[in-house]
């Protein structure tokens, strides 16, 4: 069974760059949209929608540089850093690696998310704490290991014994 999981890890980190040109793919079509609505005349006296969906354009357009940039401001680590988790060799690390990269590539979808929220703003005020809490849960989940090591070191004692032996 190991040796199934140790050969899905490299097929699981080349979904990362696929997530990647999704969200360019979206930001240009959000560019698009945003541009036909700003010289829309149906449009006109809405303009608050034309400019909120340009600003999650740039920011889909620019996925991996927000992904830093969260990642710096939040753990002081580069999201590049904490994709390229290798864990310690003990038994079962393959299944760890395996969980982390998974839960990574969760966060990286998340974030593209919280942008593709944040844009439906003007309609529903709500939208915006909503794609906050999606962002900042998808950078959790990319420095996933960084979080944990922070946890553990704030609760100290076995806890952090425990995630260590764990996560290295």
């Amino acid at each position: 069974m190991e040796n199934y999981v140790a050969n899905v890890i490299p097929h699981l980190q080349q979904w990362w760059p696929v997530c990647v040109r999704l969200a360019y793919l979206l930001g240009v079509v959000f560019a698009v949209v945003s541009l036909a609505q700003a010289v829309s005349q149906k449009q006109r006296f809405n303009r608050s929608l034309a400019v909120w969906s340009f600003f999650c354009a740039v920011l889909l357009l620019n996925l991996p540089t927000l992904m830093d940039s969260l990642s710096m401001t939040v753990f002081n680590q580069t999201s590049e850093q904490s994709l390229s988790y290798s864990p310690p060799s003990s038994p079962g690390s393959v299944y760890i690696q395996f969980a982390v990269y998974c839960i990574a590539t969760v966060g990286v979808i998340g974030i593209a998310r919280g942008v593709c929220l944040m844009r439906d703003t003007p309609n529903q005020p709500m939208q915006l704490s909503r794609g906050i809490v999606h962002l900042f849960g998808g950078v959790t989940a990319v420095n996933l290991v960084t979080f944990l090591r922070g946890i553990g070191a704030t609760i100290g004692g076995d806890v952090q014994t425990y995630i260590a032996k764990i996560i290295g």
